[in-house]
């Protein structure tokens, strides 16, 4: 599920190794983005439930983390990416196992990052408050991948209070055919962890896994103390090694291949191929200091869900700590 970040990555040697300085700015990431026009794929709505108009609060907030270093020339162009793990397998109707939301900074290489536990309780229009990993397969059921895609941009828009810009989605077999065609990637174990989808312990210490593992990994909760928010942590180091993996200097004479093959795991984009570069390039050279990662901050709770008429368990989320973290996160 981390392949988007693989897919962003692998690009960058594709336009870089043709050199020039008619390269550097058709792809530099400031200059790129300065002069494409970035689509706006849903914005926040406000949510209509049994005909009754509920406002979600508006928080003023003074941000507190440092998502700018400097006042540019020109003004910044920033934009928000959905990435989605779907845990289909085939031609299956698919929940999205993972939802990480990304805002990306071209001129200060900065990425803030806030990732969505799947079980947080959500409203979603037409349906009511369920878990915001039902979106995917409900707008899927309904007309196909794309009414998928669609509502769980919406759903995440809405919960966020933010518009998003563009989205990456993969599946199960896909993350796995890519981190195998890489080779496998090196991960650091902290402690003991028993990877119940694949009955494996992976030992504490330095480890090279292969795909197989690598999406134990990225699903594996149960295993750690704080569950699902341990999970995400993880999500998001894998993120981060497989960026570093692919950038390799002995992968650059597979970059092409390696693209094509990213482009066949890859469930669909709408970022074009020159996006992609530009945004490789970005990631060339980043440290853990330039993400800046949250969690959805609320507490775990039963409530009824409309779709199966029982309690389910959910994340509930404090709604005014969200949009706290949304106005920090996503403002330049």
């Amino acid at each position: 599920m981390r392949r988007w970040v693989v897919y962003t990555a692998g690009c960058l040697f594709v336009g870089i190794i043709g050199g020039g300085l008619g390269v550097y700015w058709k792809y530099e990431p400031v200059h790129h983005f300065e002069q494409v026009d970035v689509p706006v794929l849903s914005q926040p709505s406000v949510p209509i439930e049994e005909g009754v108009t509920v406002i979600q609060p508006k928080v003023a907030v003074e941000p507190t983390l440092q998502v700018t270093q400097q006042v540019p020339a020109k003004p910044i162009k920033s934009f928000n990416v959905l990435l989605l793990g779907t845990d289909a397998r085939g031609d299956e109707n698919a929940r999205s196992d993972v939802v990480i939301v990304m805002h990306i900074i071209p001129s200060t290489r900065k990425i803030n990052m806030i990732s969505i536990p799947r079980d947080s309780r959500v409203y979603i229009e037409g349906v009511g408050y369920t878990k915001i990993n039902h979106a995917h397969i409900l707008g899927e059921m309904r007309g196909g991948n794309e009414e998928g895609t669609k509502e769980a941009l919406q759903t995440v828009s809405n919960f966020l209070d933010v518009p998003i810009n563009y989205y990456m989605k993969t599946n199960f077999k896909g993350f796995e055919d890519f981190i195998d065609t890489i080779g496998g990637v090196n991960v650091e174990v902290k402690k003991d962890i028993y990877l119940l989808h694949s009955g494996v312990t992976l030992p504490q210490g330095m480890q090279h896994i292969d795909g197989k593992l690598a999406l134990s990994l990225a699903r594996e909760r149960y295993a750690f103390a704080n569950g699902d928010f341990d999970r995400q942590s993880e999500q998001t180091q894998l993120l981060k090694t497989v960026a570093t993996e692919i950038l390799r200097p002995e992968h650059i004479g597979e970059i092409a291949g390696l693209l094509s093959k990213v482009k066949k795991d890859m469930v669909d984009t709408n970022f074009q191929d020159n996006d992609i570069i530009s945004l490789a390039w970005l990631f060339k050279g980043m440290t853990a200091d330039d993400f800046t990662t949250k969690q959805v901050p609320g507490q775990s709770g039963y409530e009824m869900d409309p779709l199966v008429h029982s309690r389910l368990y959910y994340w509930i989320p404090d709604m005014v700590k969200v949009k706290e973290i949304s106005a920090t996160l996503f403002s330049d």
